[in-house]
């Protein structure tokens, strides 16, 4: 396998809740596990860094993920990508071809394998289906609100209900994640993208004056999980030519170092027909992982 394809793996995940009965939030991968036969064994990692892996033993499978980390949402994604490697096709076979133990890692890795790709896709897919995304954001508040209580009725991890909110947000909303003065990653809904030409942001690109960079310039405010908000504009933070107002909301997400910022407007979306940069672009310039326990 020499690319992810991230859009089939999460489709076969929301495919994979549906076929197991789960119409609506939050989807259990333990019970998903247990109806597939897969024996699950909560352990402490053996080697810093292992969030999960998964075992195939002749018609035998099992899932073991760490308890190292007390966070609901981080075993409920290690599970879940682990199941990514069971349903999808290709994945046990290139697992098998190297050992029959695979392990995966929590948070971000740089040049991540293909089939890790997929199984984050997978997760996201199986744990915040579309639909039902959409259907929860109907009724929330737009930004940090919204994506709180996403994560709270799905029982996953900030990030990723962050990362799910941007992808199927109906207003415009960009999640960022950072570390430092750096950019990690950034996802932006499509609504976002359409407020104005838009120059993406970068991994390992500077924050700018704002305050992300403010916040994150007091490492105490990131390890404590504190929280600011205040108003930036899209052309701080996207060059863009309009100077509108967007509400900026930041929280630190503790040990693991990073910080995620909300940016997000009630503000319709230009009516133009002059071109965007498609998202493209971004993802040649760098992976995102969904990141299990933030």
């Amino acid at each position: 396998m020499k690319t992810a394809r991230p859009p089939w793996a999460r489709q076969c995940g929301e495919r994979k809740a549906r076929e197991h009965g789960f119409d609506s939030f939050p989807i259990d991968p333990f019970e998903i596990a247990r109806a597939e036969g897969i024996q699950l064994w909560p352990k402490k990692p053996e080697q810093f860094g292992v969030s999960g892996g998964i075992v195939f033993h002749g018609d035998d499978v099992a899932i073991f993920y760490s308890t190292d980390i007390v966070s609901e949402g981080f075993q409920r994604f290690t599970v879940a990508h682990e199941l990514g490697h069971y349903f999808l096709d290709g994945h046990p076979a290139a697992i098998m071809e190297s050992a029959p133990v695979h392990v995966s890692r929590a948070g971000f890795s740089e040049g991540a394998q293909p089939i890790e790709i997929e199984a984050d896709h997978f997760a996201s897919g199986l744990l915040l289906p579309t639909t039902l995304v959409q259907r929860h954001l109907d009724h929330q508040a737009v930004g940090l609100e919204g994506i709180d209580a996403l994560a709270e009725v799905s029982r996953c991890s900030l990030t990723a209900a962050a990362i799910r909110s941007a992808e199927c947000s109906p207003y415009p909303i960009a999640v960022v994640v950072s570390r430092s003065d750096q950019v990690r990653y950034a996802f932006l809904s499509d609504s976002f993208k359409k407020l104005d030409r838009l120059d993406f942001l970068r991994r390992g690109s500077p924050l700018p004056n704002t305050l992300t960079r403010n916040f994150n310039a007091e490492p105490g405010n990131v390890a404590s999980g504190r929280r600011a908000s205040a108003s930036t504009t899209l052309s701080a933070w996207f060059g863009a030519r309009r100077r509108l107002e967007l509400d900026e909301q930041v929280v630190g997400l503790g040990s693991y170092g990073f910080t995620l910022t909300v940016l997000s407007t009630e503000e319709p979306p230009l009516d133009t027909d002059e071109e965007v940069d498609e998202e493209a672009e971004l993802i040649e310039s760098y992976t995102p992982r969904f990141a299990y326990g933030r």
